[in-house]
């Protein structure tokens, strides 16, 4: 089952993008759970990483859809990111919030199907090289490859990613299980560095 956010203000647009995901569905025989948002505040607060798919309007009141993806991003910086706008002049500054691709209104049906499916064969790829941390404030989900280290400080393990810091109250040897020995190696009893196999993948 793939998780989708629609965040649009406009109802009859929000109707129009479900109806859309229905008729792909069918096409790739695949599932989605659609979770509809009027506006990006309200997509924004209480925010928890279950979605595998966002798509977001730009021209919104209030906080606007690329305001509203740079503030994901803190949250989530490996959620596909899909706008769905008339505004074509910001496909640009997609590029600063790691959108996927843009699909221009008024959307057909199958032109939204041809860019969806781009998204949902990388929410595969998603599941495999992301992982959550849990900290006392939030649950945030984070790209495998944007971790540099892992050291352990008290009960806390801290993740020293290319976003900043994260501390989650977890032992060393949890947190190495569960991103996976693949992409990571011990140092010693106190440090989990990037192992010479993800440096070569993400090359």
């Amino acid at each position: 089952m793939i998780q989708i956010a629609v965040v649009e203000d406009q109802e009859s647009e929000r109707k129009h993008i479900s109806d859309c995901l229905k008729y792909l569905a069918d096409q790739e025989n695949v599932q989605f759970t659609i979770t509809e948002f009027p506006t990006g505040l309200a997509f924004l607060g209480n925010y928890q990483p279950i979605y595998d798919i966002v798509l977001m309007d730009i021209e919104m009141p209030g906080m606007n859809g690329m305001d509203t993806a740079k503030a994901l991003r803190k949250m989530d910086t490996s959620v596909i990111l899909v706008f769905i706008t008339s505004l074509a002049q910001y496909a640009v500054q997609g590029y600063d919030v790691d959108a996927l691709s843009f699909i221009v209104k008024p959307v057909s049906k199958y032109d939204f199907a041809m860019k969806m499916s781009r998204a949902v064969a990388r929410t595969a790829k998603r599941q495999d090289d992301s992982v959550q941390v849990r900290t006392d404030r939030e649950t945030v989900q984070i790209r495998i490859s944007d971790i540099k280290y892992l050291d352990v400080s008290g009960h806390y393990v801290v993740y020293h990613t290319t976003e900043g810091d994260l501390m989650e109250y977890t032992t060393l040897k949890n947190a190495e299980d569960k991103i996976g020995k693949d992409y990571f190696v011990r140092c010693n009893r106190c440090y989990l560095v990037q192992s010479p196999i993800c440096l070569r993948r993400e090359r």
